[in-house]
């Protein structure tokens, strides 16, 4: 009796034994997978358990929302115009330079901040100046290979390696109706004013022809590839298109893009850098128009333009956008005042 006492102690020993082994086991394990599953269904993803000591999938990228990367287009706020936001006219100096006395063109150069180019009207050969935006001398080139008949405006626009830049000098004047509708603008490479000893090289003849008579004009600028031609006429003011990427061997025949109705005669042109404004200008004004993206030129001189400010000038015969959206403007005349408008955009 005593014997089978013993037997069936020791026969409940060993299975409270095995139910504490069982029970041991599932407490080491349970949890751990328990919390895996736990921290994948809060975050969406699998991360490591320190407590398993195991190491899980990482953490699922999510797809990139191209609308929060891509920029917004360029628009104006209702109720507002492109002029708004320039208020302030300053005058950074004046023209140093005892050579630049009828200045009729003037471009921002766009790849040495902080200089400009002018050149003078008919009274000067085929020359252009360098200026600081103070108004400080930079120097003055002749420009080899070209013809100075009647120079009127001039532009800076990329090249064909938009690292590079080029000059576009309008000899497009016409008071006296000679020139049978044929103008000439030359191109060439900007040079570094501070490397120049001498003339520059490598001017290109780009000729023009009018498709439909002769004359006068005083403005031009340079967007995608083409230049505007801008003509002076209080009534009709006449706005043209030609290649500006061409070699010199063949005239061109521009194209008319639309008519303006200013009541004044444009003195002088200019795009921005960015492309959104074109600005015309006339001795006493100013005028602005935006351009939204993927406009055309003539999509925009359809829209009615804005006046913006116009310093006080002699003759005002120049306008260019600075690289942050200004606009500067010199006169004809000796020591003439560099004025800057500033946006404030």
């Amino acid at each position: 009796m005593e014997r089978r006492s013993s037997l069936i102690l020791l026969a409940i020993t060993a299975c409270a034994l095995v139910i504490a082994v069982m029970l041991l086991s599932t407490r080491n394990t349970t949890p751990a997978a328990t919390s895996t599953v736990a921290t994948t269904a809060a975050s969406g993803s699998t991360v490591p358990d320190s407590a398993a000591g195991s190491t899980a999938t990482p953490e699922t990228t999510r797809p990139v929302d191209e609308t929060t990367t891509t920029p917004p287009p360029v628009t104006l706020p209702p109720g507002t115009t492109v002029c708004d936001s320039y208020t302030t006219i300053t005058s950074r100096g004046t023209i140093a330079s005892t050579d630049l006395v009828e200045a009729s063109g003037l471009a921002a150069s766009r790849t040495r901040p902080g200089v400009l180019w002018s050149h003078n009207d008919s009274r000067d050969g085929a020359r252009v100046y360098a200026i600081g935006e103070d108004g400080s001398d930079l120097g003055g080139f002749d420009i080899a290979g070209a013809l100075a008949f009647d120079w009127e405006d001039m532009a800076a626009g990329p090249g064909s390696d938009p690292a590079t830049s080029m000059l576009y000098f309008g000899d497009i004047g016409d008071n006296f109706s000679i020139r049978d509708g044929r103008i000439t603008v030359y191109r060439l490479p900007e040079p570094d004013p501070a490397s120049l000893t001498d003339s520059i090289e490598g001017s290109v003849a780009l000729e023009y022809a009018y498709p439909d008579g002769t004359y006068n004009a005083e403005a031009l600028f340079v967007s995608d590839g083409s230049i505007f031609i801008v003509t002076k006429d209080r009534d009709d003011t006449r706005i043209y298109r030609g290649d500006a990427t061409g070699d010199g061997n063949s005239v061109v025949t521009l194209e008319l893009v639309t008519e303006l109705h200013l009541d004044a005669e444009v003195s002088g042109a200019d795009i921005s850098w960015d492309g959104t404004t074109i600005a015309l200008r006339g001795y006493r004004t100013v005028w602005l128009w935006f351009r939204p993206p993927g406009s055309s030129i003539a999509d925009t001189f359809a829209t009615d333009p804005c006046t913006a400010p116009s310093p006080e000038e002699v003759q005002g015969e120049s306008v260019a956008f600075l690289s942050d959206g200004s606009y500067a403007t010199v006169s004809e005349g000796r020591n003439a005042d560099l004025f800057v408008v500033t946006s404030e955009s």
